[in-house]
């Protein structure tokens, strides 16, 4: 299906798209998957559809096409749902209704056949509802512990770089009552305004400055001192984050977690929250930083999800012993004189380079971790590439269309080739 961008923007300039194709072929078939085999859910697409202007969407509906604008909103709406979003039953209403716009003729074969996957969006979606409200019943005593009540810190390793984001994209984004907690690496004092100070329960700044004459430990120091000095009273959960986190993540995809975690419906153990995925690795220094964790070689290479960012459960960071993180602490506090990876002293961060490649298997996961896009475990608001899709608004490096040779054709008079 060819979308007119020049058309369109006649109908809505400011949300103009230009030249683009749209598989509806394709979006059906991934929605079949997903709903059957739970497959990568096609939010990207549906999101397109449902961004579409008015004018063109009723161009679907009077084109007899409905059906793919039917899927892609109650889809959208069951990514909405765990995640408390006010419009979640917006979209799912506007699903409904176009259900009932169908021509009587056409109903039967949306629902009674399995052209598209109708019936098994719709068993999804009342799943979901009946899942999300068990989740908000169930979560704060489950998961809260004593204090039956779901707690959320923010812990930021800081070292000079700016802290304006704090402000312009995590105070939008962060429960109110949540903790913000900066480990001061570079002897620096951030100060912020009422704005934040008031959001937050509490905001703490703790020194954290590597040794003198020592190795540096980067974000490794902050993390691992913060589980050392709080493992039997960390928050149900903490995000851990580096100073520039922008730099590695979508704050659109950390504020789906968040809210989730807010509405009482977030149970994921450890979840990275960074777009970019390293390739597959094996080095001897990789393996010697592994030795030196977890006290046995590398069983396989590694490839988990770039540059250290993510949140993890409590119950989840206790399955270990204090001691192994005391240990890992030693690597990168200047205790250990010798660099696993050169000759000589440790001098740089090598080891805590090393890390980024196994917090994953630190709090259990397996060596190689699914997609998040593939992660049958992950609830649907998390399942995104990159973590921008449910809020994006341009489109122009978004593929919707296998790329295939089109096929001019002349225009041709048929009356004057009828034979009489």
């Amino acid at each position: 299906m060819a979308i007119d961008g020049q058309r369109l923007c006649k109908h809505a300039q400011a949300s103009c798209i230009h030249n683009y194709a749209f598989s509806v072929g394709h979006f059906q078939r991934k929605l079949t998957a997903y709903y059957t085999q739970n497959q990568r859910p096609p939010l990207t697409e549906a999101v397109f559809l449902t961004r579409l202007p008015r004018p063109y969407q009723l161009e679907f509906v009077q084109g007899g096409c409905a059906a793919p604008l039917i899927m892609a909103y109650l889809l959208v709406a069951e990514a909405k749902i765990p995640m408390g979003d006010e419009d979640a039953y917006t979209y799912s209403g506007v699903a409904m209704q176009l259900v009932d716009e169908l021509n009587e003729l056409v109903k039967p074969i949306l629902a009674e056949t399995s052209v598209w996957p109708y019936r098994e969006a719709i068993a999804r979606l009342q799943a979901t509802e009946s899942a999300t409200l068990e989740a908000q019943k169930t979560f704060p005593s489950l998961l809260g512990g004593a204090r039956g009540a779901i707690s959320l810190e923010f812990i930021v390793v800081h070292c000079k770089e700016p802290l304006d984001w704090v402000e312009a994209d995590l105070l939008g984004i962060a429960p109110a009552g949540s903790q913000l907690t900066f480990y001061e690496k570079c002897s620096e004092e951030p100060t912020f305004s009422s704005a934040v100070m008031q959001h937050f329960s509490a905001v703490s700044i703790r020194s954290c400055r590597d040794p003198v004459n020592g190795p540096r430990g980067d974000e490794c120091l902050g993390y691992l001192a913060h589980i050392v000095t709080n493992y039997w009273n960390l928050a149900t959960f903490t995000v851990f984050l580096q100073a520039d986190p922008h730099d590695h993540l979508h704050f659109s995809y950390l504020h789906n977690v968040v809210k989730m975690i807010a509405a009482a419906t977030y149970a994921v153990p450890y979840l990275g929250l960074n777009g970019a995925r390293h390739v597959r690795t094996w080095t001897p220094c990789l393996n010697a930083v592994h030795e030196a964790i977890f006290g046995e070689k590398m069983r396989e290479a590694v490839g988990p999800y770039c540059c250290a960012q993510f949140v993890v459960q409590d119950s989840r960071v206790r399955e270990r012993p204090l001691e192994f993180y005391q240990r890992m602490l030693r690597l990168v506090d200047g205790t250990l004189e010798h660099d696993l990876c050169y000759p000589g002293k440790v001098k740089r961060s090598t080891h805590c380079y090393g890390m980024e490649f196994t917090w994953h298997l630190v709090f259990g996961e397996d060596y190689e971790t699914p997609l998040r896009q593939d992660d049958q475990r992950l609830p649907l608001p998390l399942r995104l590439k990159f973590g921008n899709e449910l809020v994006r608004r341009q489109w122009n490096d978004v593929v919707l269309n296998p790329s295939t040779p089109k096929k001019i054709v002349e225009e041709i008079n048929y009356d004057q080739m009828t034979v009489r």
